[in-house]
């Protein structure tokens, strides 16, 4: 019996709960939080709704009940044919953690399907949904998270702007201060971004990866994020000589960039 990687295995990328740290203990409060991604690729001819009361089951009688699984979603490209590319996205306190829901989540499945051809039947019907390529990497949580204010019970859909930037060996000496000052001015105050999680590479393909989340209500919002963004630039720099050193100066510290669009499955959320 293989078990689908990323549903199924807690060895991998995060969000939503950086406020939900111990407040009243500085050190526990003051540690990175690990985030683990799985992308996966989606089957050719899979039906939505089928594979959907798969997870949703697989959700509710496993992820659901792993308390050391802080946050789990799952988000499907925003733009790509349906399925084609799905990021299944935890966040977990701590390295020794990961070890524990992995072992927490067997116990689970063994309670959820006791019977051995009913578990296997369950998790050959969740496997074929998907491609065997898939990719695995951890993130840890940077500074300047604006966090979701998310509700007990709340099930909205959101759309997810994730840019994935490669650091450049060069930079302005004045970028990450200026950075954090992009942060606490623009993003923070931005009344359509209503998450930010920053997120800078641990394990996987490149190291120069830094990963910028940015939660909105809507796909029009990233579009109106920017126009207020620029409006906020340009109450902190009035000349457009100032505004254009402090942006050069941010980026340059960043070689490439590429952005991509997903939305989440409330159903699916943790």
């Amino acid at each position: 019996m293989k078990y689908r990687v990323g549903f199924c295995s807690i060895v991998l990328f995060f969000l939503f709960t950086i406020n939900e740290l111990n407040a009243q203990d500085t050190e526990d409060a003051n540690r990175p939080i690990f985030l683990t991604v799985t992308t996966l690729q989606g089957a050719d001819g899979f039906d939505f709704e089928e594979w959907l009361a798969i997870e949703e089951e697989y959700f509710e009688k496993v992820t659901s009940k792993i308390d050391l699984l802080t946050s789990h979603e799952v988000l499907m490209s925003y733009f790509a044919p349906q399925f084609g590319e799905i990021k299944v996205i935890n966040v977990i306190h701590s390295w020794e953690d990961i070890i524990k829901v992995n072992e927490r989540r067997k116990e689970l499945i063994e309670e959820a399907w006791p019977d051995e051809v009913e578990r296997n039947a369950f998790f050959e019907k969740q496997n074929s949904f998907y491609k065997s390529k898939h990719s695995d990497e951890i993130f840890l949580t940077a500074d300047n998270a604006k966090d979701l204010d998310r509700l007990p019970g709340q099930n909205v859909p959101y759309v997810f702007m994730i840019k994935t930037n490669i650091l450049s060996d060069t930079e302005d000496e004045n970028s990450y201060e200026n950075y954090n000052k992009y942060v606490e001015e623009v993003i923070d105050n931005n009344s359509k971004i209503q998450a930010y999680y920053p997120f800078s590479h641990f394990w996987g393909d490149d190291s120069r990866e830094f990963v910028e989340m940015f939660v909105l209500d809507s796909f029009s919002d990233a579009e109106l994020s920017q126009y207020e963004a620029n409006a906020l630039i340009s109450d902190m720099y009035p000349e457009e000589a100032d505004r254009k050193k402090f942006l050069a100066s941010i980026f340059s510290a960043i070689e490439s960039q590429s952005t991509s669009f997903y939305k989440n499955i409330p159903s699916l959320s943790k």
